[in-house]
């Protein structure tokens, strides 16, 4: 008798814990993740990267691979594996100041291992694609997915995040990086034109936000945990959704900013230091927000700067989410290899609006004209190195 009634008490838990896990949010994304999973649909997978993310790094390990369409087949590469890329001696660089804030607790041997892992991921993606020009802010990019998926599967994903997603960052000019900064201030001023009337009278060009665009804050976060659940997002979208994050993260801390006394040295510093103290869920659910009030062709038209035929953010859509086959990736690198040789973007989409709106216009030309500038002190180099001399210097006020 005593033995029954302890079995059906041990049955009545095991129903009242699979209750409880059904109700758990977890437990609930988990399952959906796999279900999405089971029936390869990238549709919805992408859905829950925006909404809640992919919860955990096992789950992860799933379905990024799957959202860059991996295959363990062989791909198009542009060149060979045993030809150097120009860009290697920064790479050394950089790799040499990389893994001081992630992994905690590493010590030097593991760390020197660690940077010997990341230096050959990075040099496999520019001897694959030569045409890509490395800058400094890659390699944090580089580094997230070493510490998920380990060198060989890093290299490989990270082809397809460098063809497929920071292809701009990677170009031959500087020029669609900038223009794709000028959006922030756009965004800013279709959200709360209070807040951008004290940047823009502070003199505060969107500098401040270049880190957070080309490495997806993995430079400015230190907390592993917080930067996945970012690159979930990112993945998951179109290759503007840093800017749109950067933007969630300004309007976030709206009430600090228009506190701060109205002058450029502290209003950049400031900003600069905004991701640091980001709540990382809040900006994701905010930063989708946005892009669903202004989607990527809607937001050119209403800041007038449009980004070329051939930016990565307006060819998106026709070289990445219509691939399903081995056969269509090979072309659509193919494609990508093309427009990664040219010299320049010249060719800018048609937009809705034609008359610039003038401040929008005023920051792009200011942050186009130092950009000749920028290139004395960066022939092959960082980008990130650069904003921080800019912002030192008188050259934004």
């Amino acid at each position: 008798m005593k033995r029954k009634q302890k079995n059906r008490r041990k049955q009545v838990k095991k129903r009242q814990d699979k209750i409880a896990a059904y109700e758990n949010e977890e437990f609930k994304d988990i399952f959906k993740i796999n279900q999405a999973l089971s029936m390869k649909d990238y549709g919805l997978l992408r859905e829950i990267g925006r909404q809640s993310g992919f919860v955990s790094d096992p789950v992860r390990r799933r379905v990024w691979p799957f959202l860059l369409h991996y295959s363990e087949r062989k791909v198009k590469r542009e060149g060979s594996l045993n030809i150097p890329h120009k860009d290697e001696e920064q790479v050394k660089l950089d790799v040499a100041r990389s893994f001081n804030a992630y992994p905690k607790n590493v010590d030097d041997q593991e760390k020197e291992k660690l940077q010997g892992q990341l230096y050959r991921v990075i040099i496999h993606v520019l001897r694959s694609y030569p045409s890509l020009h490395y800058y400094q802010g890659f390699h944090d990019i580089c580094s997230v997915f070493l510490l998920l998926f380990g060198e060989k599967y890093a290299c490989q994903l990270m082809e397809r995040v460098a063809l497929f997603y920071l292809r701009d960052a990677m170009f031959a000019t500087l020029d669609p990086v900038m223009k794709q900064l000028t959006m922030i201030d756009s965004l800013i001023r279709l959200e709360d034109n209070e807040l951008y009337e004290f940047i823009m009278e502070a003199g505060v060009l969107p500098y401040y936000a270049l880190s957070w665009v080309i490495t997806w804050y993995s430079h400015d976060l230190s907390d592993l945990e917080k930067i996945t659940r970012l690159f979930d997002l990112i993945l998951s979208s179109n290759p503007l959704m840093p800017v749109y994050v950067a933007t969630a993260t300004v309007l976030s801390k709206r009430k600090q900013v228009l506190a701060l006394p109205c002058d450029t040295s502290t209003v950049h510093s400031f900003l600069t230091n905004l991701a640091s103290d980001t709540d990382v869920d809040a900006v994701c659910e905010q930063a989708h927000a946005l892009e669903a009030r202004y989607g990527v062709y809607e937001l050119q038209s209403l800041s007038t700067i449009p980004l070329d035929q051939f930016s990565v953010v307006n060819r998106f859509e026709q070289d990445y989410l219509s691939i399903d086959t081995l056969e269509k990736y090979n072309e659509k690198v193919s494609e990508v290899i093309r427009i990664t040789r040219l010299e320049k973007y010249d060719k800018p989409i048609e937009l809705a609006v034609i008359k610039p709106h003038e401040a929008t216009q005023s920051t792009l030309n200011k942050l186009l004209m130092h950009k000749e500038i920028y290139t004395v002190f960066t022939i092959g180099a960082s980008l990130s190195i650069l904003a921080l001399w800019i912002a030192n210097s008188g050259l934004i006020r």
